[in-house]
């Protein structure tokens, strides 16, 4: 079973979220794209880094978000008040951990598969979404179905149950985001 079968019930409930509905609808605010864009920052940071360090994006070229992501979020930004989510709090402890852990620690390329194949897909529904706000660069890829078909071959049968972590942890952040669901 694919991790996409494998994930289908989570990522139906992640988009189906009143904050992604808001995001995917093109009427989210600048100041709630910005701080989901924080937020955002705080994920992508320990999944790159891990990966990276592993030798997981030795064949990932451009796949890396992180600075895209703050370059979208410098764009934007106004200085207003800006907050880590208990969730997203919650899950890069959680990210942190598992980088770390001998036994465990190759189980992040679930979360780079979760997050980055999301930007390849969805991503781009949302760059046009967000247009009115950001120039949308996080969203941009040279390569992405030559990056889609590399994350593909580097996926093992053991990532499933990570997967399905990740994309519980995305729902809890859009939840937190929302600030009311």
């Amino acid at each position: 079973m694919s991790l996409r079968e494998i994930t289908k019930d989570l990522h139906h409930e992640a988009e189906t979220t009143v904050f992604a509905k808001m995001l995917l609808s093109g009427k989210i605010e600048k100041n709630d794209y910005a701080n989901y864009l924080y937020n955002l920052l705080a994920i992508y940071d320990p999944i790159e880094w891990y990966t990276k360090r592993q030798g997981m994006m030795i064949n990932l070229n451009g796949i890396q978000r992180l600075k895209a992501i703050y370059a979208d979020f410098i764009e934007i930004d106004d200085c207003s008040y800006r907050y880590l989510t208990p969730a997203t709090l919650e899950y890069q402890t959680y990210l942190h951990k598992l980088g770390n852990d001998p036994e465990r620690k190759h189980l992040i390329k679930a979360h780079l598969y979760c997050r980055h194949m999301g930007d390849l897909f969805g991503g781009q529904i949302i760059k046009k979404q967000v247009a009115h706000i950001s120039s949308g660069k996080f969203y941009e890829f040279e390569n992405a179905d030559e990056l889609k078909a590399a994350i593909r071959e580097t996926l093992t049968d053991d990532l499933g149950d990570e997967a399905r972590v990740a994309f519980e942890y995305a729902i809890k952040m859009m939840r937190d985001l929302y600030r009311g669901e």
